[in-house]
């Protein structure tokens, strides 16, 4: 049985959830049950955000001579981060809200630390007061955390196509591959594509195992910035990963 206020504190969670994003992912029951669970044990719940530091911030800091926040990334910090956090306060939940910045796990997809220094700047001051509160920490995902650079799960990187159908792959290649020569601007090959994909989804399958099986993080919720369909790859070594996903903020405030 959940206790009344986590009743109502994820009856709010889903009815945002379906405000975000038309057919969005459904909040699933475990949710329900890890927040009645540290309420009842009287713990913060941690919500953790991953930020994409991406290759396509290059591009967008030459178009922009810098960078100057989308209405989209101030509107998250203004509003859609402090009004879930909100809905846990109210409620008689106290959080932890942890933002990571995570760096591509491609030698392709990494920008210059110029770039990525002046982007994480302009986030880190939309985002001061609410650190300031105490409730939110913004960290590095490889510096802070790991102390390293992620690395791919072995197996699933020498036999991709015994886990990812055939299907799927030629989708992901084909979505990476716009994404890198439209939206990127990198000059590759179809056979370097396909092996960045490859690598990347070893990577991600890693990351899933981590997060979810041994995490220096604790146990969490993850409050998404992408799609939740972008974690496919983190079920192949964790089946239940994507259960602990409540997409409650809109995706993408980084699009211009």
């Amino acid at each position: 049985m959940l206790l009344p206020n986590v009743r109502k504190l994820v009856s709010a969670l889903r009815e945002r959830s379906r405000q975000v994003r038309v057919n969005n992912k459904k909040i699933d029951e475990v949710v329900d049950q890890f927040i009645n669970r540290s309420a009842l044990n009287g713990e913060p719940v941690t919500l953790l955000t991953q930020w994409c530091v991406s290759k396509d911030f290059e591009k967008r800091y030459e178009e922009q001579g810098g960078f100057f926040a989308t209405k989209a990334e101030q509107r998250l910090f203004a509003r859609e981060i402090p009004e879930v956090a909100k809905l846990f306060t109210e409620n008689g939940l106290a959080i932890n809200w942890i933002i990571t910045y995570n760096r591509s796990y491609l030698d392709s997809g990494r920008i210059s630390p110029e770039v990525e220094w002046a982007y994480k700047s302009m986030i880190d001051q939309l985002a001061k007061p609410l650190v300031s509160e105490g409730w939110l920490v913004i960290m590095d995902w490889e510096d802070d955390v790991l102390g390293a650079r992620p690395e791919p799960d072995q197996e699933v990187l020498s036999a991709i196509k015994n886990f990812v159908p055939e299907g799927a792959l030629t989708l992901e290649v084909e979505r990476h591959s716009a994404w890198a020569r439209d939206e990127a601007g990198l000059t590759q090959s179809d056979e370097e594509l396909q092996r960045d994909v490859f690598y990347q989804i070893a990577c991600e399958a890693g990351e899933g195992k981590l997060l979810l099986g041994n995490s220096l993080l604790g146990e969490f919720l993850l409050i998404p910035l992408e799609v939740p369909e972008r974690y496919d790859f983190f079920t192949l070594k964790a089946p239940k990963f994507k259960e602990w996903i409540i997409s409650v903020v809109k995706p993408y405030p980084w699009r211009v």
